[in-house]
C-alpha cells in the first residue's frame, strides 16, 4: 500500500514586515566635485562601516541615512575633511612626542657615558694618588731616621 502524505510547503525564511529590515543609503560628496555624489545603499553593517571609512578617508562628506517605511531619515553625518585634519594632527602629534622620547632617550644614554666615564677617570685618579702617596711613604721610610726628624711639621712634647 502506497502512503500518501499532503503536500508540506517549507516556510519561508525572509522576513517580510515592512520596515522590518534595515536598508542604508550612504550619500558622499566632495568639495572638488559637489555635482557628481557618491550615493551607495546596502543592507549589510559591515558593508556600511566599510563605505563609510572609506568615504571618509576620501575627506568627503558623508551623510548616512536609514530606510524607516518609504522615507529615509539620517542616521549619522561624517564631516570626512575635518576628521581627516584631526587624524593628521593626531599622527604630527604623535610622532613629535616619539622623536622628543627618543632625544631624551638619547640625552639619557649620553649622560649615563659621561658618568661611567667621569666614574672611570676619577678611579684612576684615586689609583694614581694612593700610589704615589705608597711611593712617597716608601722614599720617607727609606731615609735614614736624623733626616726624617727635621722634616716632621711637629713633633711629640710640644717643644
Amino acid at each position: 500500500m502506497k502512503y500518501h502524505r499532503p503536500h508540506r510547503r517549507k516556510a519561508s525564511t525572509g522576513d517580510r514586515t515592512r520596515g522590518a529590515s534595515r536598508t542604508w543609503r550612504i550619500t558622499a560628496s566632495w568639495d572638488s566635485r559637489p555635482d557628481r555624489p557618491a550615493v551607495r545603499t546596502t543592507t549589510d553593517k559591515r558593508a556600511r562601516d566599510r563605505m563609510i571609512s572609506e568615504f571618509v578617508e576620501q575627506a568627503g562628506y558623508v551623510i548616512v541615512e536609514e530606510a524607516r517605511g518609504y522615507e529615509w531619515r539620517t542616521w549619522r553625518e561624517f564631516d570626512g575633511p575635518a576628521l581627516v585634519a584631526e587624524a593628521e594632527a593626531g599622527a604630527a602629534a604623535a610622532e613629535r612626542d616619539r622623536r622628543d622620547q627618543a632625544e631624551a632617550a638619547q640625552r639619557e644614554q649620553r649622560h649615563a657615558t659621561d658618568y661611567a666615564q667621569q666614574t672611570a677617570r676619577n678611579m684612576l685618579a684615586a689609583h694614581l694618588d694612593q700610589a704615589d702617596a705608597h711611593d712617597r711613604l716608601a722614599r720617607l721610610m727609606a731615609q735614614p731616621p736624623g733626616t726624617r726628624d727635621q722634616r716632621a711639621r711637629h713633633t711629640a712634647g710640644g717643644r
